[in-house]
C-alpha cells in the first residue's frame, strides 16, 4: 500500500516512498534553497557499501543506501549541495557498484538540482492531502503503537504485501520512522498476536506524513488498511497537524480508491522519482 517509500525528503519526508499494501511514502518535505557549494576538496565516503554510506564535500552532504534487498540500485538523499557535488556522489555510489541511482519522490521545485545533474524522471507519483480539521470516522479494529523491535515482523509483512521494486526492507523501514523527528509506527495484531498490517506515520508541527501502509495478503479484505489509515490521521490531529500529506503510485488503484474514500484528495502538482 505504500510504494516508493519515504516521500522524499529534502522532497516531502521532513518537517525541518504487485502494490497489494497500501502505497504511502511521503518520505516528509525538507526543501534545502542552496545557493553555494563547496566545490573543491575530496569526496569523503564514510561506511561500506553494501551497508548506508555518508558522502561528505566541505559543507555538502548526502547518504546513500541500497533501493532494497532485491534490486542494485541505490537510493540517494542530497541533504545539502548542488549539481556538481551529487554527480560526484553519484559517480561514487555507482563506482561501489549500484546499477543505478534514484531520487526521493521530489515536487517540480527541487528537481532542478537533479536534473542538472543528469538525472531523469523515472515514475510520477500522486501526492494526497488529508484535511484533519474534517470529522475520521472510527476505525473497525484495535490498532495499538509498537516499537522499532517489531521492524523485523514489519519487513515481512511488507515483502508480501508489495512487489520486489516497491519492498522496503529493514534500512529503508527504519528511514521512514526516522524521516520525522517524531514518528509512529502502528500495528494491528492477528489472533496469534502477531502484527498483521501496520502503518508509519510521521508527526510535523503543521503536517503529518503517511509513510507507509501494509496489510499481509492473509488478512487483506478486512478493512484493516482502512483502520490503520483512520487511526494515523487521528494520531495526527492529536499531535496538532491539520493535514496528513501521502504519495502512491498512479496505477495503484485499490489504494487511490480507499484513500480517496477516507477524504484524502490529490493535489494538483504531483512528486516525481528521479533515475540516472
Amino acid at each position: 500500500m505504500s510504494g516508493p517509500g519515504v516521500v522524499g525528503r529534502e522532497d516531502l519526508m521532513s518537517d525541518d516512498s504487485k502494490s497489494h499494501g497500501i502505497d504511502s511514502a511521503t518520505t516528509p518535505l525538507r526543501f534545502a534553497a542552496m545557493s553555494v557549494e563547496a566545490n573543491r576538496g575530496r569526496l569523503i565516503t564514510r561506511g561500506s557499501w553494501p551497508d548506508s554510506v555518508t558522502l561528505r564535500r566541505g559543507w555538502a552532504r548526502a547518504e546513500a543506501r541500497p533501493w532494497n534487498g532485491d534490486h542494485a540500485e541505490a537510493s540517494m538523499r542530497l541533504l545539502r549541495g548542488g549539481s556538481p557535488f551529487l554527480s560526484a556522489c553519484t559517480d561514487t555510489v555507482t563506482g561501489l557498484g549500484a546499477t543505478g541511482v534514484l531520487s526521493p519522490p521530489l515536487p517540480t521545485g527541487a528537481q532542478k538540482v537533479w536534473r542538472r545533474a543528469g538525472y531523469e524522471v523515472f515514475l510520477k507519483l500522486a501526492l494526497l492531502r488529508l484535511d484533519l480539521m474534517k470529522p475520521i470516522p472510527t476505525p473497525s479494529h484495535l490498532v495499538v503503537e509498537a516499537g522499532v523491535e517489531c521492524l523485523d515482523r514489519i519487513a515481512e509483512i511488507d515483502a508480501a504485501a508489495f512487489d520486489s521494486f516497491w519492498r522496503l526492507d529493514h534500512r529503508g523501514l527504519t528511514e521512514a520512522v526516522e524521516a520525522t523527528k517524531n514518528a509512529r509506527l502502528l500495528i494491528i495484531r492477528d489472533a496469534d498476536g502477531q502484527a498483521a498490517g501496520f502503518a508509519i506515520v510521521g508527526l510535523g508541527s503543521a503536517i503529518a506524513y503517511l509513510q507507509r501502509v501494509a496489510v499481509h495478503p492473509d488478512w487483506q479484505g478486512n478493512g484493516m488498511g482502512r483502520s490503520l489509515v483512520r487511526v494515523a490521521g487521528r494520531i495526527a490531529r492529536s499531535h496538532g497537524a491539520n493535514a496528513v500529506l501521502l504519495n502512491t503510485q498512479y496505477d495503484n488503484d485499490g489504494a487511490l480508491a480507499l484513500y480517496e474514500a477516507e477524504g484524502y484528495r490529490e493535489l494538483p502538482e504531483p512528486l516525481a522519482l528521479l533515475r540516472i
